[in-house]
């Protein structure tokens, strides 16, 4: 009896140990994922972060193109005016010498 305790102890301490050496390959095998997880977060986080600086200065060029598309097109309204005034100017000045022609 006491040789079956004995041999049944045995098996229990190597199935212990087995059990530690499983354990302790799957939580190296675990840590390890982790491990490659959080390196991916990282380079994940780092692309993230300079896409928002890319689209970041999208945007300012953006604004910056549309203050100079308004400040071009307030421009070439003023200039229209400008030439409207001319062509008045011009139309009323030919008038006037046609009158003067007539008398």
């Amino acid at each position: 009896m006491e040789g079956v305790v004995t041999v049944a102890a045995l098996v229990m301490i190597f199935a212990v140990l087995l059990a530690k050496i499983v354990t302790t390959q799957l939580l190296a095998h675990v840590n390890l994922r982790i491990s490659h997880v959080a390196a991916d977060k990282q380079v994940a986080l780092k692309q993230l972060k300079t896409a928002q600086s890319q689209k970041m200065v999208f945007e300012k060029n953006k604004r910056v193109l549309e203050k100079k598309r308004n400040a071009v097109s307030n421009r070439i309204n003023r200039l229209k005016k400008e030439m409207v005034g001319f062509q008045e100017e011009a139309e009323a000045r030919r008038q006037r010498s046609e009158t003067r022609r007539v008398d």
